[in-house]
């Protein structure tokens, strides 16, 4: 029973995986973008950050550069945060290549370093938190935290249809997940309502689907005009047990 049960559970698995797609990136969106994070229940601000995407050239290979400066309650606790993320780029495609992110308090005094790598040939992605490192299996289909956005930009609106890749998350864990196009719903910014696609994330949790139903809901909204730009999101800050947040890009 316990050999039977191992098989089905690897074969949730891999039907999983199986589907799962590379994103196109047609849309690079390379600008600068100011994000408002607050409480969902209770609307209290929470924190905000400045998104920066732009592409450049290393040693005759070409990457898109993602940073972010952040401020703010995060993670209940007042802090300082800096991400710079880099990821091979081939005109069509984003692979993951380094990233680096640093909380500090207040004060300047560092919390928490993240650091991670990634060794494609070896399907590894390899993870540092304060200096503890981590390795975990991977696969091509791979989107870290910081590229979510950008990827997310790029769905296949026009085909409005499920697509599945994985995440992975800072805990550190990669999670399968699946985007499912929910339908037209504008949104207001700054008083002024923006016709928006609304799609919905959801972690694929194979043979525990069955508790699915606990697992707040996710939601994002991207501009329904191209290049498609991130409006807001709905769902939980990092992780289970985070607040239940609302953010929005400012206008």
């Amino acid at each position: 029973m316990k050999k039977l049960s191992a098989l089905l559970i690897l074969f949730l698995l891999l039907s999983v995986a199986a589907k799962a797609e590379l994103f196109e990136y047609k849309n690079l969106l390379l600008e600068t973008k100011k994000n408002r994070a607050r409480d969902k229940a209770s609307g209290k601000q929470l924190w905000s950050s400045t998104i920066k995407v732009a592409r450049l050239t290393d040693k005759g290979k070409d990457f898109v550069y993602i940073t972010e400066d952040g401020s703010g309650i995060y993670g209940g606790e007042n802090k300082n945060w800096s991400s710079r993320a880099y990821y091979y780029y081939n005109g069509t495609t984003a692979r993951p290549y380094q990233a680096k992110l640093v909380y500090k308090s207040p004060e300047g005094k560092i919390l928490q370093v993240i650091e991670k790598s990634y060794d494609p040939e070896g399907k590894k992605a390899l993870f540092r938190v304060n200096n503890k490192d981590t390795a975990l299996n991977t696969s091509n289909d791979l989107i870290d935290k910081e590229l979510l956005g950008l990827a997310l930009a790029n769905y296949p609106f026009d085909e409005k249809r499920e697509f599945s890749f994985h995440l992975l998350t800072n805990e550190p864990k990669i999670y399968p997940m699946t985007i499912k196009y929910i339908g037209e719903e504008p949104v207001a910014i700054n008083g002024k309502e923006i016709a928006a696609h609304k799609i919905q994330m959801i972690p694929d949790l194979g043979a525990l689907n069955i508790f699915g139903a606990f697992v707040p809901k996710t939601y994002f909204w991207f501009t329904k005009e191209k290049p498609h730009d991130f409006l807001r999101y709905e769902g939980l800050e990092s992780g289970m047990g985070t607040p239940y947040i609302v953010i929005e890009t400012v206008q």
